[in-house]
């Protein structure tokens, strides 16, 4: 009964936030994430130990600054998840700017091959599946289930629209290596913390990062082409995907190389390559997750206190 009624509330919800036109959406919805942020304040310190970190010569009124326009972008992440069923291809081509010259290199060079597509919380990464599949690249994602069975089961149809398809993130590695085996297109978020089992530490704005490992596991039992993607907002309501081609052929076929080491340097360039793109758009990054939380053997995880 519980999950039934939290469904019906979550679709009135969203249905009534898409009746205002959308300038007042966002204001509405900003003002419930700051009303969340408010009541639960350690989320601001996490975001802003975080943004010293990436940004140590900042002053504190500078990191406040990308603090508040970061809880804009979770608002309007909020407003774009609310109207995804109606984003269509016209809309698309009006307002998304993408270059697929990356994504076209990789088809060429390896005709036939599923692309592995690595992403983060950066921007409005759900709306840039649902573009993909309107431009005609579905893809498949792996995304946490909710709790709540009908509430899963809806958003997972609003989510497949167009030929994308959910991998549930539990036991998610064998389905994503049959996909790109079959030759579809992967998508994973890997930016996020990981347990010290499941890690390869790599740098991650100069400070060791417990990363997951599957991303390049998945890369080297296909030896699949990669590809670092991320939406993040311009102006009005504009936005523009970021496509980076990546090429490890040299390294799956170099057997003077240990399985650790290719892990190593693959989730290292991919992890730089993202840094790039959270740089450009930092106020787009989700800054309230403890991403150095986890630390290699040995090392205190005192970072948040």
């Amino acid at each position: 009964m519980l999950d039934y009624l939290a469904y019906i509330g979550l679709r009135i919800f969203l249905w009534s936030l898409n009746i205002f036109p959308l300038k007042v959406r966002h204001k509405l919805v900003n003002a419930l994430v700051r009303g969340v942020i408010f009541i639960l304040p350690r989320y601001k310190q996490i975001a802003l130990r975080n943004i010293e970190l990436v940004f140590p010569n900042m002053s504190d009124d500078e990191r406040e600054s990308i603090f508040n326009a970061s809880l804009e972008a979770i608002s309007r992440f909020i407003v774009d998840l609310a109207r995804l069923h109606t984003i269509d291809l016209k809309w698309a081509k009006e307002h998304v700017r993408v270059s697929l010259e990356p994504y076209e290199y990789l088809n060429r060079k390896f005709p036939g091959k599923g692309i592995l597509i690595v992403t983060g919380h950066l921007g409005s990464f759900e709306l840039m599946a649902r573009v993909g599949a309107l431009y005609d690249h579905p893809m498949s994602f792996v995304a946490r289930e909710f709790k709540a069975k009908k509430i899963d089961d809806w958003w997972r149809g609003i989510r497949e629209l167009n030929g994308n398809k959910v991998i549930p993130r539990t036991g998610a590695f064998k389905q994503v290596v049959s996909e790109l085996e079959a030759g579809r297109d992967v998508g994973l978020l890997f930016d996020q913390n990981v347990k010290r089992n499941h890690a390869v530490f790599v740098p991650f704005f100069g400070r060791f990062a417990a990363t997951t490992k599957s991303v390049a596991l998945a890369a080297l039992r296909n030896k699949s082409p990669v590809m670092v993607a991320s939406m993040a907002h311009i102006e009005n309501d504009n936005y523009q995907i970021y496509l980076e081609a990546c090429d490890f052929t040299e390294l799956y076929n170099d057997d003077s190389r240990s399985m650790d080491d290719k892990i190593i340097d693959i989730t290292r360039d991919l992890t730089h390559k993202f840094e790039k793109m959270v740089l450009k758009h930092p106020a787009e990054w989700f800054w309230m997750h403890r991403r150095w939380k986890t630390t290699p053997q040995g090392v205190p995880e005192d970072f948040y206190g």
